[in-house]
């Protein structure tokens, strides 16, 4: 009988195990699920922002500005373009990164359009000459902000050495790009 009793405690013991590391698995699992998430959400967001700096430059085949303010166009674009290339790697390397997930809540999405808008409003028909080039300045600085905050929370949640690693010097691109409208808008 008691050996019974022992066989019974074991067998109690190694459901009771099993049922713990599974719990577990499928917690490590699902935590990386919601990282995955979180990452797609992020270079969705980064590879979206990239997509409409990188046509910035096409402002200037109507629109006429100093030569540094164009020039400073034309590296957005390019910084942009550039980006987008490496997320688009990036997303080829891993398929589990996707570039078109974009989880914002539909308030959110509304108030960006409205952003869009009024920053296209402020560049293509409210200003030309002078005031073209101050909100060159102006909307890319807010610009420039967004994107290198993006690319430092990527940088910061990204498990991948190498991939936070060129998020870092993403982010550093992005900085000096920032520092340049405070320069420009003066």
């Amino acid at each position: 009988m008691r050996l019974f009793s022992c066989g019974r405690r074991l067998v109690f013991w190694v459901v009771v195990m099993v049922g713990v590391f599974s719990g577990l698995g499928a917690s490590n699992v699902r935590a990386a699920d919601a990282t995955q998430q979180s990452l797609n959400d992020g270079y969705s967001l980064f590879y979206d922002f990239c997509n409409q700096e990188s046509q910035l430059s096409l402002l200037f085949w109507f629109k006429s500005a100093p030569r540094d303010v164009a020039d400073y166009a034309t590296r957005i674009s390019a910084t942009a373009k550039d980006d987008m290339a490496i997320l688009k790697q990036f997303s080829v390397d891993q398929s589990a990164l996707r570039l078109d997930t974009v989880s914002l809540p539909g308030f959110e999405i509304e108030v960006r359009k409205s952003m869009d808008d009024d920053r296209k409003q402020q560049l293509i028909w409210g200003s030309s000459g002078a005031g073209f080039a101050q909100a060159v300045a102006m909307t890319q600085s807010e610009a420039t902000n967004y994107g290198m905050h993006v690319a430092k929370i990527l940088a910061e949640t990204e498990t991948n050495p190498q991939r936070a690693k060129t998020m870092r010097e993403i982010y550093n691109k992005w900085v000096a790009l920032h520092a340049e409208a405070y320069r420009l808008s003066k």
